[in-house]
């Protein structure tokens, strides 16, 4: 013990001698390596090191038993009785127990406890929920009228204009024409009159973003199902 205080000797590994009434303030680490359904022995083991001396900024306490799990942090305030018939307890980690939020955690980043919802009290990591997937489906603006929607009503001239852009992506792409009449019934509902051939036109964002939506949406329905 003596050689200990000095700092020449800086571990020491007992069992059932140093976990209570034992006094040295000076020691800044205990690792627990043995479990305990005591409270007061676990408060009276990990009180070895939480004791202030000159000099001492903090206290280590390596828990390899789960009783940090079982009894609370340190910092927990303990309701102590008299009573023989009743043991001491720790309402904020019975609380803990009991509920889903602000359970004991061991933080990813540095494996320090953190409760549950607040960041790691040593390194300040806060993980983030993983996104949730966003189920979209895919459609169009149209006209509601007396609570109804109406289908979108294309003219002549704006059919005539998609229709060869179509034309000039596919043949930008290597296409064969049935992908051009394949497009133009999924836009408008009908394929483009027999025999028509438009005249390719350089095609607008609106319609390079329609015709990627289409390909992104074909791509996935190819996908074997998990």
């Amino acid at each position: 013990m003596a050689r200990l205080a000095s700092g020449e000797t800086e571990l020491v590994s007992n069992c059932m001698v140093l976990t209570e009434g034992w006094d040295m303030p000076e020691v800044g680490c205990a690792i627990l390596a043995r479990p305990t359904k005591r409270m007061g022995l676990y408060r009276q083991m990990i009180g070895r090191v939480l004791r202030p001396a000159e000099g001492k900024t903090d206290a280590i306490i390596l828990d390899h038993s789960g009783a940090v799990f079982q009894h609370g942090l340190p910092e927990d305030r303990v309701a102590w009785t008299l009573d023989p018939e009743r043991k001491a307890t720790s309402p904020a980690h019975i609380a803990r127990l009991t509920q889903h939020e602000g359970k004991l955690i061991e933080c990813s980043q540095c494996g320090a406890l953190r409760l549950g919802g607040e960041p790691c009290p040593h390194c300040g990591f806060l993980p983030k929920r993983p996104p949730r997937d966003v189920f979209v489906a895919d459609g169009e603006l149209g006209l509601v009228t007396n609570g109804r929607a109406r289908g979108p009503d294309y003219d002549p001239e704006t059919r005539r204009r998609w229709h060869s852009m179509f034309a000039f992506i596919a043949e930008e792409r290597g296409y064969k024409p049935g992908w051009i009449a394949h497009q133009y019934k999924t836009k408008f509902g009908a394929f483009p009159p027999w025999n028509s051939t438009p005249a390719p036109i350089p095609p607008t964002p609106e319609v390079k973003s329609w015709v990627r939506s289409r390909m992104i949406a074909f791509a996935r329905a190819q996908e074997p199902l998990p």
